[in-house]
């Protein structure tokens, strides 16, 4: 067990000097000092969460036009840039898990 709680910490060093991390931090260190871009994109993404948790049905139409509202934060470039890195930092982590649990099979049966 220690010998894998070691190795997850290596890893936890090489994601931290990743371009991908490097790239999100300071995205994120940009939108946060613009204290009303950061408020509005907060408040968008919990608004888009909420949508994809408690909406019935097809979410599609709400998240249009949650979009079209914020068309203009959308594409604002500070905005841009963190939801760009955000995401390639989330494909990362993804690929990662994916990588570290390809060949595990538990059944919880």
């Amino acid at each position: 067990m220690e010998e894998i709680l070691a190795a997850t910490k290596h890893v936890n060093e090489l994601l931290k000097e990743s371009k991908e991390y490097k790239r999100f931090v300071f995205a994120k260190n940009a939108l946060r000092s613009n204290a009303d871009l950061y408020q509005r994109l907060r408040e968008l993404k919990n608004r888009y969460k909420d949508v994809q948790t408690y909406w019935d049905g097809n979410p599609y139409d709400e998240i249009y036009k949650m979009c079209e509202e914020h068309d203009m934060l959308l594409h604002n470039s500070v905005v841009n840039e963190y939801l760009r890195a955000e995401s390639a930092m989330s494909r990362l982590i993804r690929r990662m898990l994916d990588e570290v649990t390809a060949d595990l099979h538990i059944d919880f049966e």
